[in-house]
């Protein structure tokens, strides 16, 4: 996980959007992957996308945590 903590809020709310946008594009292209029905996905692929979703979601997380706590301290 990168070093959030030393960044300011608005560059912390820069990499949320970041990642926010990243964790729709990505849904999105799962979606059209997985809604196919001329190709199978092994059960392991599928892990694999969920475990990226699921990366991107705890990052996602982690900087609404970390803005939080800076716009809290600067009251």
């Amino acid at each position: 996980m990168p070093a959030y903590e030393n960044l300011s809020t608005d560059k912390l709310r820069k990499k949320l959007a970041e990642q926010e946008n990243l964790l729709e594009e990505v849904t999105e292209e799962r979606d059209i992957v997985v809604g196919q029905r001329n190709i199978h996905l092994p059960g392991s692929t599928l892990g694999k996308y969920q475990a990226e979703l699921d990366q991107i979601q705890q990052k996602i997380n982690t900087l609404k945590e970390l803005i939080k706590k800076q716009e809290n301290s600067e009251t």
